[in-house]
């Protein structure tokens, strides 16, 4: 088991603990349970054999987008969203579980099919992925898929040819429904409006703009070495979720900041020498593994700090919600038996 990335991915776990503390003291509890499933999930995707993952991604992958239809009729949210399934305390987000399964069937997609084959009905799953979660509506998570996918094509060598043909046919797609789409959720138009407002310094009273302007002033306050987990955080929205990383930072100060990006940098750097390590398929998933879990947080982070849009994506292995934790700890469990893989002599799976 490689340490460098389970000591990582418990360590940001653990400050997890710190920022829900201090941002949410009544959730600790729960954050707690919330580990306890996401390490069982890292010891699952541990103990499943990486060719028999990519031999199932397909399958996984329709029964995710079956989950992705199901929520829009029967799943719940704030504010008329559909985007979780609520099972008593329990809630459960499918498009969480969409960014695994897309690594997957993408990693086997490359590996059966090879690098120049055709990619239309690859990218119209990616696609359609994207699509239903678009209408939940979760615009930054849709288009943080469709950056996934591209992202996957590039790296595994498909033509460029073929990426713009694919990229245009979609733009093409999508454009006749963008007027409406953007009329009917406002939400997104407003949250570029507000952040184009805040960087040329015009003040706004939408609760996103309050957000990043409560997240910068916890991160001014929290000095060097941070107030500890009872200090007294400024009212900070979704503080032990979305904007965990400036709680966390509160708690722990700057130097805690600094050491949360250092954890992130060693998964990027641990995942990415993997990927090189390993043949085909197998690299390509560790790739792709990897960057979902480093770019939501690179996003994330950025938002908090003011530099990106607020999108509500939450920070892997550190943020509250459940279904975040569940997966991401699968994606650890999942790159810690590829580094295991990785010191056999393993060959590229293929159909």
């Amino acid at each position: 088991m490689d340490p460098v990335l389970l000591l990582s991915a418990l360590l940001l776990m653990a400050f997890g603990l710190l920022g829900v503390g201090v941002a949410e003291p009544e959730l600790l509890g729960g954050h707690l349970l919330r580990i306890a499933a996401s390490l069982a999930a890292l010891g699952l995707g541990f103990l499943l054999p990486p060719q028999g993952l990519l031999r199932w991604a397909r399958p996984l992958l329709w029964a995710t987008l079956g989950l992705l239809v199901l929520v829009l009729f029967l799943g719940d949210g704030p504010g008329g969203v559909r985007r979780w399934f609520y099972l008593g305390p329990m809630a459960f987000q499918p498009s969480e579980l969409a960014k695994v399964a897309l690594v997957l069937y993408l990693a086997s997609f490359v590996a059966r099919k090879g690098r120049d084959a055709p990619i239309l009905g690859a990218a119209a799953l990616v696609g359609v992925t994207a699509g239903l979660v678009l209408v939940e509506p979760d615009f930054a998570t849709a288009l943080f898929l469709l950056t996934l996918g591209g992202l996957l094509f590039v790296l595994a060598g498909v033509p460029w040819r073929r990426l713009v043909a694919v990229s245009l046919a979609g733009f093409l797609a999508f454009s006749p429904f963008s007027g409406y789409y953007f009329a009917r959720f406002q939400y997104v138009s407003e949250r570029f409006a507000n952040f184009l407002d805040y960087l040329q310094g015009e003040a706004s009273s939408s609760h996103g703009a309050y957000q990043v302007v409560q997240a910068q002033k916890a991160l001014l306050l929290a000095g060097p070495l941070g107030h500890g987990p009872g200090g007294s955080l400024p009212h900070l929205p979704e503080g032990h979720n979305d904007m965990v990383f400036a709680s966390v930072v509160f708690a722990t100060g700057w130097l805690g900041g600094g050491v949360v990006l250092l954890l992130y940098l060693l998964l990027f750097a641990r995942g990415l020498s993997l990927a090189l390590s390993l043949p085909g398929s197998l690299g390509l998933l560790a790739l792709g593994l990897t960057l979902y879990l480093t770019l939501q947080a690179a996003l994330n982070i950025g938002v908090t700090m003011g530099f990106l849009p607020v999108t509500g994506v939450p920070l892997p292995l550190v943020s509250y919600g459940g279904s975040s934790l569940l997966v991401s700890g699968l994606a650890v469990g999942i790159l810690l038996r590829l580094a295991r893989e990785g010191g056999k002599e393993v060959a590229p799976w293929s159909s």
